[in-house]
């Protein structure tokens, strides 16, 4: 099977570093058209864009704050502006900022839901209206298993990822019709900015793995560069669990 998707736009919202950037830098080797996004990560942002304008040309970088209506459809405009459409949007940006709920803020929670749920709305909101327009398009919003099971500690996070699932499958509903699909991704364990420094939940998500060598960054990689290709053409409104995790 030939996979080719050098006739792909692609954007990836937070892809400045962590998954997002890895996603990015995967894209750009396949030769897609890619729009890096960022809002505070200037010098990780432009570090990469040069590295993959080394091999790759059709690469833009977008700063838009993805949580702020009018940023979002400046980075829909920018897009349209260098490539002329838009095939892919993957909804990645997001942050933990974890506490247990006696000691948790009601800014801490209203920040973590902005940024890995509000923004998603916004982005679909925006970005789903061009693709209806063109009868065609693809959205994959990045949850996590944390989504499904709830994690300690993190409860304004993992009601975010529950909230992307039930929307994911909500839009699902709405858009088809239009040839525009939904889906949820949920990564395995990779280790990030977000939970490097965090032992517990790496112990967590270990122990809980049956297999003996996840390689989840590659599985996560080559999954989506498959569903973003045309052999992945009629699956919409469903949660992928990209793990062995029971």
């Amino acid at each position: 099977m030939q996979i080719d998707i050098s006739n792909k736009v692609i954007v990836v919202t937070g892809s400045s570093r962590g998954i997002g950037s890895e996603m990015i830098k995967c894209f750009a080797k396949e030769n897609a058209s890619i729009v890096i996004n960022y809002n505070r990560s200037v010098e990780e942002a432009t570090k990469l864009f040069k590295e993959i304008k080394k091999h790759n040309s059709k690469c833009i970088v977008v700063k838009a704050d993805v949580t702020k209506c009018n940023e979002v459809r400046y980075l829909l405009d920018k897009t349209l502006e260098a490539f002329g459409r838009v095939d892919i949007l993957i909804n990645n940006a997001g942050i933990c900022d974890d506490n247990l709920i006696p000691l948790m803020t009601e800014e801490k929670w209203k920040h973590v839901i902005d940024i890995n749920l509000n923004s998603i709305f916004l982005c679909c909101k925006i970005f789903a209206k061009e693709m209806m327009k063109k009868k065609y398009g693809k959205i994959f919003n990045i949850t996590s298993l944390k989504g499904q099971i709830g994690s300690e500690g993190q409860t304004n996070y993992s009601a975010a990822k529950a909230g992307t699932i039930g929307f994911t499958k909500a839009l699902a509903k709405e858009i088809g019709s239009y040839n525009v699909s939904v889906n949820a991704i949920s990564p395995g364990y990779i280790v990030t900015d977000l939970n490097r420094n965090n032992i517990n939940k790496s112990n967590i998500a270990n122990g809980m793995n049956v297999m003996m060598y996840p390689n989840s960054l590659n599985d996560l990689l080559n999954f989506m560069v498959f569903a973003c290709s045309d052999h992945f053409q009629s699956v919409s409104g469903r949660v992928f669990n990209l793990d062995s995790r029971l």
